[in-house]
């Protein structure tokens, strides 16, 4: 099985740091990972990827390209919200208020909560996949039986799915823009939103981020309309790339 490096330099940590509360304990002498390098058994550390931000131009090439519904919804949508994926692959319709037009997500071990603001055209998006979801308390279920037995019933989708969709489209299509991952959707949307005049301090919050120093620590603002607002004007600026009327 082929891992990381990442994968690599953390399986290597574990085991020093293993090996280390051995010597601790008088288990043994010698700590067999001293003098290890990464580089010498796996190579050098790969150069960081860097985010990128999809022009106009690559967005319409997205929106117009040949996914399945659910995955091309799926795409919409996290452009359109700039949550993180697995915020999105883990959804369950009982979080999703669309008399309050709220998106609530749960804080997890590294995360904190939020309340997304549902603005045109997320609804609509959200709305249509409801209506393929089948019953499915999930925003994006599982496509697959195998998985429904393995994860005993209901399910979401595996969290590769959509960038396994969007590494077909490129292996099978060949559309002429750059190659993008699902995370690069929320640099996008950071990118634009800026470019529209959004300060910065708001697309932070509406990506989820801490803001940085002390100002991070005090301000305990949830910034629900500001960022409903950005939101607005970055789902608009969606629609009119994609070819929708806003209403």
């Amino acid at each position: 099985m082929r891992v990381t490096w990442s994968e690599s330099y953390t399986l290597l940590c574990a085991a020093k740091g293993m090996f280390r509360h051995a010597i601790g304990k008088r288990l043994i002498a010698i700590n067999p990972c001293v003098g290890v390098e990464l580089n010498s058994i796996v190579g050098k550390r790969p150069t960081i990827r860097r985010r990128l931000m999809l022009s106009d131009k690559e967005l319409r090439v997205v929106f117009k390209g040949s996914f399945r519904r659910e995955n091309a919804l799926a795409i919409r949508v996290l452009l359109g919200t700039a949550v993180r994926s697995e915020e999105l692959y883990n959804a369950r319709w009982e979080n999703v208020d669309f008399k309050k037009n709220i998106w609530t997500i749960d804080a997890t071990k590294t995360q904190r909560g939020i309340q997304i603001p549902l603005t045109f055209p997320v609804k609509e998006w959200l709305l249509e996949l409801k209506e393929l979801g089948g019953g499915s308390a999930y925003v994006l279920p599982t496509r697959t039986e195998s998985r429904r037995i393995r994860q005993g019933g209901d399910a979401p989708i595996n969290r590769n799915t959509i960038g396994a969709a969007i590494e077909f489209w490129f292996t099978e299509h060949k559309p002429k823009i750059r190659r993008f991952t699902p995370h690069d959707f929320r640099s996008t949307a950071k990118s634009h939103m800026r470019a529209l005049g959004i300060p910065r301090d708001v697309t932070e919050m509406c990506l989820n981020h801490k803001l940085p120093g002390v100002e991070g620590i005090y301000d305990v603002h949830t910034y629900f309309k500001e960022r409903k607002q950005a939101l607005a004007r970055w789902g608009a600026y969606l629609a009119r790339l994609d070819g929708l009327v806003a209403c």
